[in-house]
């Protein structure tokens, strides 16, 4: 067995502002519709917290200070190919936001369909746990 893997770098940040509610995305892409937090993939001459600066200020015009707060990786077996996502919060001052963006409560967080494994990565957003792993 191979110790080498195509991994695909990403990153994902939660955005909460001063009064406690969190910046969503309503993504309409197929590859991962439904509310999720804003993010992107890592480009090769960048880590991910760099990414996260700029993926962010792309995506949302906001300049944050993002914490890592741990990771998730998915691994394709088929493809044998792994997915790894750096999962950042950030606290900023509310603020309009860029068509397709909005600020909601936590607790609405599960009033509507999240994009992908988005349910299961909030244990590590809200400091619950530091990493996930999934094979598909």
């Amino acid at each position: 067995m191979g110790r080498l893997l195509a991994i695909e770098l990403t990153m994902m940040v939660m955005i909460e502002n001063e009064e406690g509610e969190i910046l969503v995305q309503d993504r309409k892409k197929k590859d991962w519709p439904g509310w999720t937090f804003p993010g992107g993939h890592v480009e090769q001459e960048e880590g991910s917290y760099k990414a996260a600066l700029r993926e962010i200020k792309e995506e949302t015009g906001l300049v944050i200070q993002p914490t890592l707060q741990g990771t998730a990786e998915w691994n394709n077996l088929t493809k044998k190919t792994r997915e790894l996502a750096f999962l950042y919060t950030a606290l900023v001052k509310k603020q309009s936001l860029p068509k397709n963006l909005f600020w909601i409560k936590k607790a609405d967080l599960g009033t509507h369909n999240l994009a992908g494994t988005l349910n299961e990565l909030l244990p590590i957003f809200f400091g619950d746990e530091q990493q996930i792993y999934f094979e598909v």
